[in-house]
C-alpha cells in the first residue's frame, strides 16, 4: 500500500469516525432525553471519543508511512547488493578460452535469479591439457552464488597438485563434506582433455550426464559417484572416451535437462537436423540449446522456470 493510499484511508476513516459520532450522540439524546447539563456531559464524552479515534488514526497513519519508508530503503538496499552481486559473480567467471591446441570452447551461465549456483572453470596444464568443471551448487540465491565461488576456489588449488579428475573430485567433496556436513552440496562434471592423444577423461559426481559426439555416435559421461560434499569419504569412478576432429561435446546443468526432458534425444535430433553441424562453432551450439530450453515448457506442473541454466560445449579441431 502506498504512502497516498494510507493517508487517503486514514482521512476517510477519520471523516467516518465524525459521522458516527454525530449520528450516537443524536441517537443516545434522544433515547435518554437529556438536557442541560447532562446534554453537555453526553456531548462531552462522546467527543472525546472521537477525538481519541482520531488521535489514534493518525498516530497508526504516521507508523504505517514510517513503516513504509524503512521497507522500501530496505528493499532499495537489498536489490542494490544483489545487483553488485551478480556484478562480481560474472566478473568471477572465467574468460572462456575460445580456443585451445586441439579443441575450441564455448560456455554460457544463465541465472534464474540475479545471482546464481551454476558455475565452471577452465585449467590448463603445463603439458597443454586442458582440466574443466562444470558445477551446480544446491539451492539459489546469495548463497549458492557464495559456495560456487568457494567450490571454484577449490577447484583451482587441487587441479594445481594433480592432473587427476577422479583425485580433484574426492578431495573437493572431502573438503565440502568437512565445510558443510552434507548441506549445501553440488553437483559436478570435472573433465581432462588431453592433446596427445586427443581424449576426454571425465568424472561425473551427481550431474547430468555430459554427451560426446563422435563418428561412432553419441557416448555419455556418466560414470563417477555422488555429488560433491554429499558424502564422507566418497569415492569416484570415471569414463575416458578417444576423440578425433570434428567430435562435440556438450555438458549442462540440470536446469536445461529438466526444460528439454531429457538432452540426449534433443541433441541427437539437433545433430540430424544439422543445427549442430561439424561446420558450426561452440558458441553456436550454446546459443541454440539454451534457445531451445528457453523455449521448451519443461516437464509437466513444473510452472515457471525457477533454476539456472548453463550450458558448456566443445569442439575437437584437427590443429
Amino acid at each position: 500500500m502506498t504512502g497516498k493510499r494510507v493517508a487517503a484511508v486514514s482521512i476517510g476513516w477519520g471523516a467516518l469516525v465524525l459521522i458516527v459520532g454525530t449520528q450516537v450522540e443524536t441517537v443516545v439524546i434522544e433515547a435518554v432525553g437529556a438536557t442541560g447539563h447532562h446534554l453537555e456531559w453526553i456531548s462531552d464524552v462522546i467527543a472525546a471519543i472521537a477525538v481519541t479515534a482520531l488521535s489514534y488514526l493518525w498516530l497508526h497513519l504516521i507508523s504505517t508511512r514510517a513503516a513504509l519508508v524503512d521497507s522500501t530503503r530496505a528493499r532499495v538496499v537489498q536489490d542494490e547488493q544483489l545487483r553488485l552481486a551478480a556484478e562480481i559473480q560474472q566478473t568471477l567467471l572465467p574468460e572462456i578460452p575460445a580456443e585451445t591446441p586441439g579443441y575450441h570452447w564455448a560456455a554460457r551461465m544463465e541465472a534464474a535469479l540475479q545471482v546464481g549456483g551454476d558455475f565452471y572453470d577452465f585449467v590448463r596444464t603445463d603439458d597443454g591439457a586442458v582440466l574443466l568443471i562444470l558445477g551446480d551448487v544446491s539451492g539459489k540465491g546469495i548463497s549458492a552464488a557464495m559456495m560456487q565461488s568457494s567450490l571454484t576456489t577449490s577447484f583451482r588449488v587441487h587441479a594445481s597438485m594433480t592432473r587427476d579428475p577422479v583425485a580433484i573430485a574426492s578431495r573437493m567433496s572431502e573438503a565440502l563434506f568437512t565445510q558443510t556436513g552434507g548441506q549445501p552440496n553440488a553437483t559436478a562434471i570435472l573433465a581432462r582433455l588431453d592433446l596427445l592423444p586427443r581424449r576426454i577423461t571425465c568424472v561425473n559426481a551427481g550431474h547430468p550426464a555430459g554427451l560426446v559426439k563422435s563418428g561412432s555416435g553419441i557416448r555419455k559421461l556418466d560414470a563417477g559417484g555422488p555429488p560433491l560434499g554429499l558424502l564422507p569419504g566418497a569415492r569416484y569412478d570415471f569414463a575416458s572416451i578417444d576423440l578425433a576432429p570434428g567430435d562435440i561435446g556438450v555438458l549442462v546443468t540440470d536446469g536445461v535437462t529438466a526444460a528439454l526432458e531429457g538432452i540426449p534425444l534433443v541433441l541427437s535430433q539437433a545433430l540430424e537436423d544439422g543445427h549442430l553441424s561439424p561446420s558450426g562453432t561452440p558458441k553456436q551450439d550454446c546459443d541454440y540449446l539454451l534457445g531451445i530450453a528457453a523455449a521448451a515448457p519443461g516437464p509437466p506442473g513444473a510452472g515457471a522456470w525457477s533454476d539456472d541454466r548453463t550450458v558448456l560445449t566443445f569442439r575437437v579441431s584437427g590443429d
